[in-house]
């Protein structure tokens, strides 16, 4: 397809797979020949990560009831002949929808719903997500139904687009372990908020250790919930046994130095990057049935599939793993083989492109 100006419009400050994958799907992009822009806060981590990837970034504010910043993104759109609009949070869906209405461009205007947090059933939600945009991006099909279903959206506006992962980044063959134990060694990569479920990992630790002595646990990532963790682990004794390796940048290497991943999270998830990273690395996943995590993890084929906020169930299946070296080894097969087949990076942007190019057509822009 030929050559397009995307504009991606974030206000969320923080740093997690949304912020995650606006940037990697901005870099796919620019190696295929678009041009990337994201106007973001200044302040927002994803705005110094752009700086650092050589993404144009725009600092902006995105306060609903300031004129001013709208004009500034309308004259943006202008100025930058913006044929994509893709909005990722509220108060920027808000804004860059009515900006790119006003640019009379008639650019695309997309919104991407990353998390399956029940999205109200008001007029306000249907003009945002059904009436506004061309069309709703999902990273799962289970957040589609729900919006389809609980919010009697058109399925016809919405289209499911997982996060795709680097399967040559994230390739086991190719990357060495950066954590040196000799014990079993089961670890949780995510940002630490509430909903990640930290709390149900460290509460199945004693069972865990009860039957697996030798054993050590593995916290990675920063987040609000930090000092709530460590208090946690504090209280419970386990502070030789759990540890918080804070943000990381080595996360192939972290996750080759792992026998097991788990992701005990119990809400909000579309399909989770961490996931998908763990499985490219052809690990064994135990993972809560929350939002569209059972699309991946299909319970016994390429991992282990739980009920949320079940500390006994975690436990029970990691031991489970711990005493069937050859169910490891399976389960870390078959999660690398789906995702080279589904979830990969270009897998993405092949589908990203074709849904430019289908909605562009009826737009009449191409």
């Amino acid at each position: 397809m030929k050559p397009l100006n995307i504009l991606h419009t974030e206000s969320s400050l923080g740093w997690g797979g949304q912020e995650i994958r606006i940037i990697n799907e901005s870099l796919g992009m620019l190696k295929r020949g678009h041009k990337i822009y994201i106007a973001t806060p200044k302040k927002s981590m994803i705005f110094n990560r752009a700086k650092d990837a050589n993404i144009t970034a725009f600092p902006l504010s995105f306060k609903k009831k300031n004129l001013s910043h709208i004009l500034k993104l309308t004259t943006l759109i202008r100025e930058k002949r913006i044929d994509v609009v893709n909005t990722h949070s509220s108060s920027d869906s808000w804004i860059g929808t009515i900006a790119a209405r006003l640019s009379r461009l008639k650019p695309l205007i997309l919104r991407t719903r990353h998390l399956s947090t029940p999205i109200g059933r008001n007029t306000l939600s249907r003009l945002i997500y059904n009436i506004l945009p061309d069309a709703v991006i999902t990273t799962g099909d289970e957040i589609k139904q729900r919006m389809i279903k609980y919010n009697h959206f058109d399925g016809e506006k919405i289209f499911s687009i997982p996060t795709g992962i680097d399967i040559e980044h994230f390739n086991p063959v190719r990357v060495s372990a950066s954590i040196h134990s000799k014990g079993f060694s089961i670890g949780m990569v995510s940002v630490l908020r509430s909903w990640k479920g930290h709390r149900y990992f460290i509460e199945a630790v004693p069972a865990i250790l009860g039957m697996i002595p030798d054993s050590l646990f593995y916290i990675v990532g920063d987040g609000p919930q930090f000092q709530n963790i460590k208090d946690m682990i504090k209280d419970l004794l386990l502070e030789d046994k759990v540890f918080m390796l804070g943000h990381r940048f080595d996360i192939p290497e972290i996750l080759a130095s792992l026998d097991v991943i788990v992701h005990p999270s119990y809400a909000n998830e579309g399909v989770p990057q961490s996931i998908l990273q763990a499985m490219a690395m052809e690990k064994p996943v135990v993972a809560s049935d929350a939002g569209s995590i059972k699309e991946v993890i299909i319970d016994r084929e390429t991992g282990f599939l739980i009920e949320p906020k079940n500390p006994e169930q975690l436990s029970e299946r990691v031991i489970e793993l711990y005493k069937n070296p050859e169910l490891r080894i399976k389960f870390g097969r078959e999660g690398r083989r789906l995702v080279e087949k589904d979830y990969s990076t270009e897998k993405m942007l092949d589908k990203i492109e074709s849904l430019y190019e289908r909605l562009l057509k009826d737009k009449k822009r191409i």
